[in-house]
């Protein structure tokens, strides 16, 4: 018996598609008819590729009383009026976001459409679009009798991509904010407001006039409202895991815990709650390929233009404690943790009840490779599809204890790296910024600098026989970074685990840019030396 191929709707954001077209939907209905009822005026954040659009389709959708487009979804249990409303869907994540005259065009010409389609007739006075915004919402209520449903995608695109250009940057708040405003101006004629992006810029007085919106983005009732979660996986993508595992020779246990591993991790709220990114499981299932989708999908420019210019010292991302209002709040150059939370390169590990702090990390595997591929560039010298095949040599070599050539791949890494990054910063910070990547690179299951009793070790990488326990030293011997190990007792949480544990030591010449000498403590107390570059001739084939 032929098994009915399953359709995943990637890149498909509209409701109406995938449930007229028989696309695979992951029921988010109850908790979107738990938000309609507790809420009026919505503001959520999450990062790109999150399913804010399908979302706010959905929300459409209901609103416009499409009945026959939820048969079967979990509101339909509660809903039995399904009255129509007008809905002004507004999506800003489109090019002419970075330019503000095509967002001034876009912005007028949508609101053109819904004059036509309403038969509103505002005449000539009123030119600027927040002022024919306002006029648009009341005279569609008064013509339908109804309260309007304001829907608003990507809304922070024309912030984002002007963030480096203070011209344009303050063009765009001065269309922006009388447009938002709007929404508490017109509160008597709106229904339902939500709106979306991926920052929290708070502070740019976007919404100043419309300070009646409610932030749902750390709301824990609705955590999981965006991405999809462990038992929805295993529940809707049923078959698409089977045929995972069949082609890649695993079993359902094992297939699900690299998922886990790849993709899932994100987390918003103070509850345990975490969900997978959906554009990356929708892309592993359709094309039973596990590599990084996410970053394909479009790396955040903001980002990037970041880490070119930044000041900050990317590997004390670790560990970080931040409060809701930081983590809420603009990023600069000395401290980027707003925008990478914001653009999903860290996420919530832990929450402190006592001081109200979340701890942060990296979301998963996949986030990791994007990271080191953004990376890779700046502080190693090399593109990133060289970064990806010595970062699978890396892995390669720690999987078969071949630490030789763990060595020898280290080294020639290293000797990338650019005498920019060692003249106009401090050597301190360039050494960890380079050992920051290759904790990125190595990407097994690795902790850089983890947090311990003691202090922090540079790189703790697992694979499923050993544990490697890593110093760098900048400037001093392999013996003393070897020595540390020992006298903090790094290897201490490690010792019941069963696995052997290699502990070792290097020295880092800032002066050579290069890696002098290893000390390698093996399980049995054995120590090797190694002084790059290794032969060769030393080197198994990889």
């Amino acid at each position: 018996m032929i098994r009915k191929k399953v359709n995943y709707p990637i890149g498909v954001q509209s409701f109406e598609k995938i449930r007229t077209e028989g696309l695979l939907y992951v029921d988010k209905t109850g908790l979107i008819a738990q938000l309609i009822s507790e809420l009026h005026y919505v503001f959520l954040s999450r990062p790109r590729r999150f399913g804010k659009s399908l979302l706010l389709s959905t929300i459409e959708a209901y609103f416009q009383g499409k009945k026959e487009l939820f048969e079967g979804l979990e509101i339909s249990q509660y809903e039995d009026k399904w009255e129509a409303y007008p809905v002004l869907h507004f999506d800003l994540s489109g090019d002419e976001a970075s330019n503000p005259e095509k967002l001034e065009q876009y912005l007028l010409k949508k609101i053109s459409e819904y004059e036509h389609q309403y038969g509103v007739s505002i005449g000539n006075d009123v030119t600027s679009a927040g002022g024919r915004f306002g006029w648009l919402i009341e005279y569609v209520s008064r013509a339908t009798g109804k309260g309007c449903v304001i829907l608003v995608d990507e809304y922070d695109k024309g912030i984002q991509e002007t963030i480096e250009n203070k011209a344009a940057l303050e063009r765009n708040q001065q269309l922006l904010r009388p447009f938002f405003s709007q929404l508490k101006t017109q509160d008597k004629y709106i229904q339902f407001a939500m709106v979306t992006g991926v920052a929290r810029f708070k502070h740019y007085t976007l919404f100043s006039g419309a300070n009646n919106l409610a932030d749902i983005s750390f709301f824990e009732d609705y955590a999981t409202i965006c991405g999809i979660t462990l038992e929805e996986m295993q529940r809707y993508f049923q078959q698409g895991i089977e045929e995972l595992a069949a082609k890649h020779h695993k079993s359902i246990e094992e297939i699900t815990e690299v998922l886990l591993q790849k993709y899932d991790g994100y987390r918003f709220t103070e509850a345990d709650d975490h969900v997978f990114n959906p554009y990356s499981l929708l892309n592993v299932f359709q094309f039973k390929d596990l590599s990084g989708h996410w970053l394909r999908s479009g790396t955040s420019k903001v980002f990037v233009d970041f880490l070119k210019r930044a000041n900050y010292d990317l590997s004390q991302i670790h560990g970080i404690w931040a409060t809701k209002d930081q983590l809420s709040s603009l990023f600069d150059d000395n401290d980027p943790v707003p925008l990478l939370f914001q653009t999903g390169y860290l996420t919530v590990a832990d929450y402190n009840l006592e001081f109200g702090e979340y701890l942060l990390k990296i979301p998963n595997g996949e986030v990791r490779g994007a990271l080191f591929q953004d990376l890779a560039p700046i502080f190693l010298g090399i593109s990133p599809t060289v970064g990806a095949q010595k970062a699978r040599m890396l892995r390669s070599c720690l999987i078969k204890c071949d630490l030789e050539g763990f060595v020898r791949i280290l080294d020639s890494l290293i000797a990338n790296v650019p005498y920019p990054i060692f003249d106009k910063e401090s050597k301190e910070k360039a050494y960890h910024l380079i050992v920051y990547c290759l904790c990125l690179a190595v990407g097994i299951d690795n902790r850089c600098e983890e947090p311990l009793a003691d202090g922090r070790p540079d790189l703790v990488a697992f694979t499923d026989k050993y544990i490697y326990i890593i110093e760098f030293k900048l400037d001093h011997s392999a013996e003393s970074a070897l020595k540390q190990i020992d006298d903090n007792g790094y290897a201490r949480p490690y010792l019941s685990d069963g696995r052997p544990i290699y502990r070792i030591g290097a020295s880092f010449s800032s002066e050579k840019r290069n890696i002098q000498r290893w000390l390698i403590q093996s399980p049995t107390g054995e120590t090797i030396e190694i002084i790059p570059p290794v032969p060769p001739s030393q080197i198994p084939f990889l």
